[in-house]
């Protein structure tokens, strides 16, 4: 057969694609390097979809992620080197008129998602951001197998004032996800800033079933 070397090559790249073990820590579970626990996978999937991003001509449906409001009650992210949850939501108020807060990092911080469902055909994340600096989104996956792998989503640059984030493209994460993916979970690390603001991180578009 001749897809069987594909599939092989394809199953490899999902378990060992570049990782971090260090900075992967927080998902870790206390169980073996390069697994998580049962714990770690999401038992509720939300399938709320919204399109946060019409005014912006971008009409996709979007879910929020785990705690992507960053409101009080819901669900906290991993927070590291000074990353906090400050007064002062996007302008836009996309999720609801009653937001009040956002997510600052200063630089050497990094912020990481709870574990999120993940289908393929998740192809995009698009967040709010404020702060002149550029932001390296990193995707945490974690396989059937428990294996897990933190892939490069690319930098994102951000202004002074509050706008949409550019599209976070998620393709080789989509090749994961053809392979088994449990679940993902996505880390943001700022470089070349002072400080950045997000606010209201959505994924798009999650496909039930």
């Amino acid at each position: 057969m001749r897809m069987r070397p594909l599939i092989t090559f394809l199953l490899a790249l999902c378990a060992f694609a570049p990782a971090a073990p260090a900075q992967a820590g927080g998902l870790l579970s206390g169980v073996l390097p390069g697994l998580v626990s049962p714990s770690d996978t999401p038992s509720v999937c939300d399938t709320n979809a919204t399109q946060p991003f019409a005014r912006f001509v971008d009409y996709r449906y979007y879910v929020l992620t785990p705690g992507g409001s960053f409101e009080p009650g819901s669900q906290a992210w991993k927070l590291t080197g000074g990353a906090k949850i400050v007064s002062g939501n996007e302008p836009f108020y996309v999720r609801s008129t009653a937001d009040r807060h956002s997510l600052y990092l200063p630089a050497g911080s990094s912020a990481t998602t709870p574990p999120m469902c993940f289908d393929t055909g998740d192809w995009t994340v698009r967040y709010f951001s404020a702060g002149t600096g550029t932001m390296r989104v990193k995707i945490v996956v974690k396989s059937l197998l428990g294996v897990l792998s933190v892939l490069d989503g690319g930098t994102v640059s951000s202004g002074s004032t509050w706008k949409p984030s550019a599209d976070v493209r998620m393709l080789l994460t989509n090749v994961c996800g053809l392979l088994a993916t449990d679940s993902i979970s996505l880390r943001f690390v700022p470089a070349n800033t002072s400080g950045m603001r997000i606010d209201d991180v959505y994924l798009d578009p999650w496909k039930s079933g």
